[in-house]
């Protein structure tokens, strides 16, 4: 499992460097063997192309499991680690001391990392008020230490799904608001704290075994929210999840079949010549999605522009009979 997890990330991130937040898996893997099958699962997804660069916790590097982790440095990556810490890390008094004891064990100056500061422990109901914590944070941090990098990380998506059947709903996407209100205080800050976020998704994974049905429903990404479109209770999933797309395309939400490959699967399914995909294809439609609009809302800040994605419709089968034949 540890191998085939690893050749999964090389495989589907190849040649381009990604952070790895592998705190998901030490329920999976354990605790007490992490010196063997964390090295393992990082030589693996290197040995498969993936340029990838472990994200490590103050809890983490600092505990029980920290031993692993001086084994898998990214070499020949912009940085060796992402240091992650949350929001109620940095106001604890000793935070500082408990910064320079984590880079002494992982050997690396902070210089080599990247700082995450995740809010995902954060209420982020109101996001202006966010913002002002996140701008202290910002300010904190960079006292500690001279960071490579600093990206603020959160999530304002519902652990719940958060339409009933057959409906929809729109949830703020707070996370962004707050961290576009965060970088106004200096024209040169967003250079200086990236943008980061869970997807279209909340921060606690939860894997739940038994055979439990998906919820047949799409996330949809908009320039300030998440639409959030749920399928009917019953009917074959060609059917509901048709419908699920056109309605999608008819909400006025829709970026258009030229906006990502995503976005025309979307159009194609409602079109009756696509899908109706599971579970890993809906979930991959909702992060392939979501990270072009957080590219593209990131670009915008900076002025950039993005060319629109070549699309064209399948071929249509040819009648056999002529015109006006066909009910001879």
């Amino acid at each position: 499992m540890v191998y085939l997890t690893g050749r999964r990330i090389g495989e589907y991130w190849p040649l381009r460097e990604a952070y790895l937040d592998t705190r998901f898996l030490f329920k999976e893997f354990g605790e007490a063997g992490s010196g063997v099958w964390l090295p393992q699962l990082f030589t693996t997804a290197r040995n498969h192309n993936g340029k990838v660069i472990p994200v490590v916790s103050l809890h983490d590097i600092l505990g029980s499991s920290g031993a692993a982790f001086p084994l898998v440095a990214a070499e020949g990556c912009s940085r060796k680690y992402a240091l992650r810490v949350e929001s109620g890390d940095i106001i604890d008094p000793q935070f500082s001391l408990h910064i320079r004891n984590a880079l002494s064990r992982l050997g690396v100056k902070a210089e080599e990392c990247t700082l995450l500061l995740d809010f995902c422990d954060a209420d982020f109901t109101d996001a202006e008020i966010v913002a002002e914590i996140v701008r202290a944070a910002f300010e904190d941090v960079q006292e500690v230490a001279n960071w490579g990098s600093i990206v603020f990380q959160g999530t304002n998506y519902p652990a719940a799904n958060p339409a009933a059947a057959g409906g929809y709903t729109i949830v703020p996407r707070n996370e962004w608001r707050a961290w576009r209100a965060a970088i106004k205080f200096d024209k040169d800050t967003s250079d200086h704290l990236i943008f980061g976020d869970y997807a279209a998704d909340c921060a606690k994974f939860e894997f739940k075994s038994g055979g439990a049905r998906a919820i047949r429903h799409y996330r949809i990404t908009t320039e300030d929210g998440w639409l959030v479109v749920r399928g009917a209770k019953s009917g074959r999933d060609q059917i509901v999840m048709r419908d699920v797309c056109q309605r999608i395309v008819d909400s006025g939400y829709f970026a258009g079949r030229t906006f990502s490959s995503a976005d025309e699967y979307i159009y194609q399914t409602a079109q009756g010549s696509n899908g109706p995909g599971n579970e890993m294809v809906w979930r991959g439609i909702n992060t392939t999605h979501h990270i072009t609009r957080v590219v593209q809302d990131i670009g915008k800040v900076k002025g950039m522009q993005f060319a629109s994605l070549p699309v064209s419709d399948p071929p249509k089968q040819l009648s056999i009979f002529a015109d006006g034949d066909a009910d001879k």
